[in-house]
C-alpha cells in the first residue's frame, strides 16, 4: 500500500493539490506543507498544463498533482516512473 500526504494551496488564480508519497512507516504529525507558493508565483502566468508539469517535476516525492484555475478548468497529472511495475 502506498501512503500519500495531501497539500492544498489556493491563491488568486490557481488551486493546487499535491499528492506526496510517504514512507511505509509514516505516522501523521503536523508538518508545514512544502513551500510551493514561490514556485507558483514565479510561474503565475503559464498555461494550466505547464503549471502541472512544473509542480510534478520540482516538488520532491510528488507523485500526482491536481491543478485548477479558479474559473473551473483543471488537470490531474500522475508521475509514472519506468522502473515501477503497476
Amino acid at each position: 500500500m502506498k501512503m500519500y500526504s495531501l497539500h492544498h494551496i489556493c491563491d488568486g488564480k490557481w488551486e493546487v493539490t499535491l499528492h506526496i508519497r510517504q514512507n511505509d512507516d509514516y505516522r501523521f504529525s503536523y508538518e508545514p506543507r512544502p513551500d510551493i507558493r514561490a514556485l507558483i508565483s514565479d510561474n503565475y502566468e503559464v498555461e494550466l498544463q505547464e503549471m502541472a508539469k512544473i509542480l510534478i517535476e520540482k516538488v520532491l516525492h510528488c507523485d500526482a498533482v491536481e491543478v485548477r484555475t479558479l474559473s473551473g478548468q483543471g488537470l490531474y497529472v500522475e508521475r509514472h516512473d519506468s522502473s515501477e511495475n503497476s
